[in-house]
């Protein structure tokens, strides 16, 4: 009968909401047609729902139903017979008491012009005609020949005399249908932004961490998402998540009091945990516990310090209070001597203990020796707590100078300074509650990935250089006495012409032809050409030669030149050799 009986409630649950008119909306698709859609059941119905039907579409008995189409105008289906008719059928008119109606308003037509409505202003006129173009379903974006095809055969088409003032009045109407559908339009999307927001408050995958695209993928079928634009739906999601977790925040500020005594509470019951006891080892112990995982790692922390802070003062009356203030005393001492390391910068977040202890020579300090034979932490227990801390606090510093950095607009480059990265965001008030070490370190990887991606752009430029270089020693057609254009018109299909900047391409290939005109001149006075008409060519081809080294001074002058390439970089020092023709 259980499950019988929690079906039946159902099916009376979705009958009720199905019945309540405040739980349907009418919509319109695409191609005009109106549908309905329930909000609580889900249904959507192409029929208009009972319970928003008037007296007079209940009192239809007919088959008939009656729709409107894209552009507003009636029309009625039977779905019996499947026939569309723009004329109400005869079986409505009757049921409506129309039928009678039209026969009077024909006999009525029929009787002397002198009986037709008459406008007695000119305001009247217009309006008149107004509510001719109004009723006729005339568009904004039509023209005036359209237009005049729907409303000339209307009476109220003369209540402006001449042709001239009906398109006159035509685009005074016009210009106002815009700026009311523009105004239409407006109030439709405005009421889509608040349906969106209600629809984010009442959804059920709300979270402080949900991004706009978990968002979208839930609403994208609903009609008032599609109304919205993406950068107004994306504007109005982080404005309203700004807000949800400002709100999330004051909650858990509510909250956080009753499980912080939850959790103080279980510290009490547990047998196992004393005030003795090591933080990781209470961890351990309440780390499946709900009211414990609610509680972030700091709160957790403070409402066992403050526990222990409590039952000490309990402890002092119970036990030695000599020893077991000398305890914490120690305790505090020691906490005080890694304090101080880490302000002086002896101790950082990734120091080891066998490290800290040989650097700082541990062993011979009070407060190290003042722990020896102290039941509770050790002194190792209290580095690795302080050192966990620091971990967490540089992660936490870390993050929020990079969120302070990108909202400045701020990007570190090899060339940058410290003190440049630190003045800049120290129009940040938050900024200046971060330690300077701390922003010392993030500055300092954020500048050797720069440094890194430099010396990789510049590895490649290197390389692209030595490949041009190395483009013009292999072509014969460079000489002493080519020009830049001309070398370009020959080599610029080349990639190594390409890889190679403008100004490197000129300062390279100058370097290189004066090069050649050096050693084409010293070739020149130790060789003299063997034959007449060699010319230019013969020499080009000599100066391509290693020249000899008749003397040492010689040889120095003629290398100078090369070590002047741009970037640093020492061109080529041996050059093909190409035999005469």
């Amino acid at each position: 009968q259980g499950p019988k009986h929690s079906r039946a409630r159902s099916c009376a649950l979705v009958a009720g909401m199905a019945e309540d008119p405040k739980n349907w909306t009418e919509h319109t698709h695409q191609d005009g047609r109106r549908y309905y859609y329930n909000k609580a059941t889900k249904a959507s119905s192409w029929d208009k729902p009972p319970c928003l039907k008037t007296d007079q579409e209940k009192a239809n008995t007919t088959s008939w139903k009656e729709y409107k189409t894209a552009d507003g105008r009636d029309y009625f289906f039977n779905p019996v017979t499947k026939a569309s008719v723009w004329e109400m059928p005869i079986e409505l008119k009757r049921l409506r008491g129309l039928a009678q109606q039209e026969e009077s308003e024909d006999e009525q037509e029929r009787e002397p012009e002198e009986e037709e409505q008459e406008w007695k202003t000119p305001e009247e006129r217009k309006a008149a005609f107004h509510a001719l173009l109004s009723d006729k379903s005339v568009k904004a974006g039509m023209k005036w020949e359209e237009a005049l095809k729907l409303i000339q055969e209307d009476r109220r088409f003369n209540a402006l005399d001449s042709a001239g003032a009906r398109k006159q009045e035509f685009s005074i109407w016009v210009t106002q249908s815009m700026k009311r559908q523009k105004e239409e339009e407006r109030e439709k999307k405005k009421q889509a932004k608040d349906d969106f927001v209600q629809a984010l408050t009442t959804w059920k995958d709300l979270k402080v961490s949900a991004r706009y695209k978990d968002a979208a993928e839930a609403f994208f079928e609903e009609e008032w998402f599609k109304l919205i634009e993406e950068d107004d739906r994306d504007e109005v999601f982080q404005d309203f998540m700004d807000e949800h977790e400002k709100k999330s925040k004051e909650e858990r500020r509510k909250q956080r009091k009753d499980f912080v005594e939850k959790v103080q509470a279980m510290y009490d019951e547990n047998e196992k945990i004393t005030v003795t006891s090591r933080w990781r080892d209470v961890q351990d112990l309440l780390r499946e516990d709900e009211a414990f995982r609610w509680l972030s790692k700091l709160e957790a922390l403070t409402s066992w310090e403050e526990w222990v802070g409590e039952n000490e003062k309990k402890e002092v009356q119970s036990k030695s209070t000599l020893q077991f203030r000398h305890g914490r005393r120690a305790r505090d001492a020691f906490r005080a001597v890694l304090k101080e390391s880490h302000e002086q910068g002896k101790l950082k977040a990734d120091a080891t203990w066998r490290n800290f202890l040989r650097d700082m020579d541990l062993t011979e300090h009070p407060a190290y020796g003042g722990m020896i034979g102290l039941h509770g932490s050790t002194q190792h227990d209290l580095f690795d707590d302080f050192i966990e801390e620091l971990g967490e606090k540089y992660k936490e510093d870390r993050a929020k100078i990079k969120k302070y950095a990108k909202a400045a607009a701020m990007i570190v480059t090899s060339s940058s300074t410290f003190e440049w990265f630190d003045e800049t965001l120290s129009k940040e008030e938050a900024y200046k509650l971060i330690p300077k070490e701390t922003s010392r370190l993030v500055f300092e990887s954020l500048h050797a990935k720069a440094k890194e991606q430099d010396e990789t752009q510049e590895k490649l430029a290197k390389k692209n250089r030595k490949k041009f270089v190395e483009l013009l020693q292999k072509t014969r057609e460079v000489t002493a006495k080519t020009t830049y254009d001309v070398a370009e018109k020959l080599l610029r299909s080349s990639s190594s012409w390409d890889a190679v900047e403008e100004d490197t391409r000129r300062q390279c290939f100058s370097i290189f032809v004066d090069q050649l005109k050096i050693q084409t001149a010293s070739r020149k006075k130790d060789e003299a050409p063997s034959e007449e008409g060699e010319g230019d060519e013969a020499a080009d081809g000599a100066a391509r030669k290693k020249p000899k080294k008749v003397e040492k001074e010689k040889g120095k002058k003629r290398k100078e030149p090369l070590e002047e390439s741009p970037g640093g970089e020492e061109p080529e020092k041996k050059v093909k050799k190409h035999k005469k023709k």
